[in-house]
């Protein structure tokens, strides 16, 4: 691939740094291969240089929970066909692409299958760590099954990740090892009730400490870890005790369950944005009104909670259905809660972290993979500006120039 020499920036290297204006990046081979002052460094022959105008270069963004593969506002919606269905996901994953997310975690129900297209360059969009199907156990969170149906939802192996309905240490361990062999990254698990489903009170303690604790040593045989969806306190310690590295939502959070998660240097992905997206939606069914309601009300201070015993928070979006857009609302509502700098940290290096890829992703430096975004205005100031499309200029990842709106003009 050509080097890229991008000059003149304001450089924010998600580092803990103050910007850097008046900076150059050059990448080659993939990489960044060196980082200097506005015209301190030569174009390599045969390279393109842009002119970044002062605007703000950062890494990637990124999202630690992503519903892709969710297509429907719920499992109630008519059916649709399977091309619309696969039609919708590409959509999903393009979209993220353009609004400068370079790496994303899946959070269930994607396929394995969409994360390899990208991969062989088949689907335009940001690198995909897929989970594939969750895990929910009967009548749990997940399963989306009417209390008069015992049909397990239809999964399409290449296709669509339904959910895995498991009971039982054995169950879940031969769930957790059909997702690891379907080429899951991590596996995903529900802890406790959910606002969406309709038979798990938010209150509900899901899975034993046992059945998680399973799927955490299969996770861990073939190198991968265990996420789990929690709300309560209760669910949070289960998580913990079976050895679950990232906990999602939190909302009910603890000062005792932040001093273990900081013990056992797990994480919380709190998905901010998606209560204020469901508040201000219409035919949200009533029994998920009511959980909605208590969960909004106790996010500000589960957020504060935990980064007061300084438990390590990334950023996820939890975006779902067909509001699969503005992605980086999540930034800009979790920055009300944390600051600027500290929600464009979790969306950058601090999720790298929690996918384990520090060593290539999140920060701006030497030696790390071109994943880079060119943005007009400053979110260190404001980190609403990276909510609108149009404000993401240039989209690099790996060193490849997947957007461009500056060669256009």
């Amino acid at each position: 691939m050509p080097a890229l020499l991008i000059n003149d920036v304001t450089l924010l290297d998600a580092t803990g740094r103050d910007p850097a204006p008046h900076s150059s990046v050059l990448c080659e081979s993939g990489r960044i291969a060196r980082i200097g002052a506005a015209g301190s460094i030569a174009a390599a022959d045969g390279g393109r240089v842009v002119d970044g105008g002062g605007r703000t270069l950062m890494p990637g963004l990124t999202d630690a929970h992503v519903h892709f593969g969710i297509t429907a506002h719920s499992d109630n919606d008519p059916p649709e066909s399977l091309l619309s269905y696969a039609l919708k996901v590409i959509d999903n994953i393009r979209i993220a692409l353009d609004e400068g997310f370079t790496t994303v975690r899946d959070a269930g129900r994607l396929d394995t299958a969409f994360a390899a297209a990208v991969e062989s360059g088949e689907i335009a969009g940001p690198r995909i760590l897929p989970s594939g199907s969750f895990l929910s156990q009967t009548g749990g969170h997940g399963d989306q099954r009417s209390r008069w149906s015992d049909d397990a939802p239809a999964i399409v192996p290449g296709l669509i990740a339904q959910t895995e309905i498991c009971d039982g240490v054995d169950a879940v361990r031969r769930a957790a090892r059909t997702q690891i062999r379907r080429g899951a990254t991590q596996v995903k698990l529900m802890a406790s009730g959910g606002i969406m489903s309709p038979s798990d009170p938010i209150d509900s303690q899901q899975f034993s400490v046992e059945e998680m604790a399973a799927a955490v040593r299969e996770a861990h045989a073939y190198g991968r870890y265990v996420m789990a969806h929690c709300y309560t306190a209760e669910a949070m310690t289960n998580a913990l005790d079976a050895g679950v590295r990232s906990l999602e939502h939190g909302s009910f959070m603890t000062e005792a369950v932040a001093r273990r998660m900081v013990e056992a240097e797990a994480y919380l992905v709190p998905t901010v944005v998606i209560m204020e997206i469901l508040a201000r939606a219409s035919g949200i069914p009533e029994f998920s009104r009511k959980k909605l309601d208590r969960v909004r009300a106790a996010l500000a201070d589960a957020v504060a909670i935990a980064r007061a015993a300084g438990v390590r928070i990334g950023s996820g979006s939890d975006l779902l259905g067909p509001r699969q857009r503005r992605r980086a609302s999540e930034i800009a509502e979790l920055a009300k809660h944390i600051g600027a700098m500290e929600a464009i940290v979790a969306a950058t290096r601090t999720n790298a972290e929690l996918f384990r890829m520090e060593d290539r992703i999140g920060t701006v430096e030497e030696g790390k993979d071109a994943d880079l975004i060119l943005v007009n205005g400053n979110p260190a100031d404001d980190p609403g500006v990276l909510v609108q499309a149009a404000n993401i200029q240039l989209v690099v990842k790996g060193g490849v120039v997947m957007k461009d709106v500056l060669a256009s003009r």
